[in-house]
């Protein structure tokens, strides 16, 4: 049976021990060792985790015959950059790219099983799988993601069928290589979140096909809800504007723009408010800023 060479890329920061969890999952996959290669790109954690790592690296490639490069970044470049980056490092023989984040677990079949819908239509450029809670695994965090171009809405749908649809989540994708060489890559000015939302439509709009696969279950270690950080907040709501601007078409664009501008803020501001039960100040400032920088095309790291 031929199997593809596969690059898999993490980029991880300060959480050793859930990318140990993660890459001993990918050590257990029923796949050649010799057809991955494993890139990890390491944002500047601290030197202790760092020690870490390094020492469970060490010993793994002495035990399997797998190829791993760690890559250790003196600033943390986000998410989207450090996937952009290990892309410009696979090997020539790579086909296919695996790109996860360092929390979440695999099954051992999610490489054949979503290699074979690739075989199928060539047309497919993306696959993501469902993704369940780690702590809450009959709940599923993400399914097939749309997006409503009028309103510059998210929606997300599970479905026991593949399913083609707009993006799948980024914390897993099974990418075919032509999409990279066609793309040129992630999109950088992002920083973290809803990258793969841009390169999954970016990806569409060149005659790709993006699939949400929810026979492979993968698990991933993040709160319900999603984390709650200032950081994640301020890129969660300048990214959508991001999203809408360079890839919304018109007339929908202006429209979009107009309603999530004026109107989203005060959503925002309001779901801010339910659910803290209080209102902070921080956040809320936090929130109006992500709003003007997203208008003003203020891009990458902000805060």
């Amino acid at each position: 049976m031929y199997r593809p060479y596969i690059s898999i890329i993490i980029p991880t920061r300060n959480n050793p021990d859930d990318l140990i969890d993660c890459i001993n999952s990918i050590i257990k996959l029923n796949y050649p060792k010799d057809r991955m290669g494993l890139l990890i790109w390491d944002n500047d954690s601290h030197i202790e985790n760092i020690s870490t790592i390094k020492n469970y690296l060490d010993n793994l490639e002495l035990m399997n015959n797998i190829d791993i490069n760690y890559i250790k970044n003196k600033f943390n470049s986000g998410v989207y950059t450090s996937r952009d980056k290990l892309l410009q490092r696979i090997k020539s023989e790579t086909q296919f790219i695996l790109s996860i984040d360092d929390d979440i677990v695999l099954p051992s079949n999610i490489l054949d099983t979503l290699l074979l819908l690739f075989q199928q239509n060539d047309s497919v450029g993306i696959v993501g799988p469902r993704t369940v809670f780690d702590h809450h695994p009959e709940k599923t965090a993400h399914g097939a993601g749309f997006v409503n171009w009028w309103f510059g809405n998210y929606s997300d749908l599970d479905t026991n069928k593949n399913l083609e649809c707009d993006y799948v989540i980024g914390c897993c994708m099974l990418i075919k290589k032509s999409v990279i060489d066609d793309l040129g890559g992630f999109d950088r000015d992002y920083y973290t979140s809803h990258g793969e939302v841009d390169f999954c439509i970016k990806s569409k709009k060149m005659g790709y096909k993006i699939l949400y696969c929810p026979d492979v279950i993968v698990r991933h270690r993040v709160e319900k809800g999603g984390t709650k950080t200032l950081e994640r907040t301020y890129y969660l709501h300048r990214n959508k504007l991001f999203v809408i601007k360079k890839n919304s078409p018109i007339p929908q664009k202006w429209i979009s723009l107009t309603l999530y501008f004026f109107f989203g803020f005060f959503k925002s501001a309001l779901g801010s408010i339910y659910n803290n039960r209080k209102l902070k100040p921080q956040e809320i400032n936090i929130i109006m800023k992500a709003y003007i920088d997203g208008w003003l095309n203020r891009t990458g790291k902000r805060i």
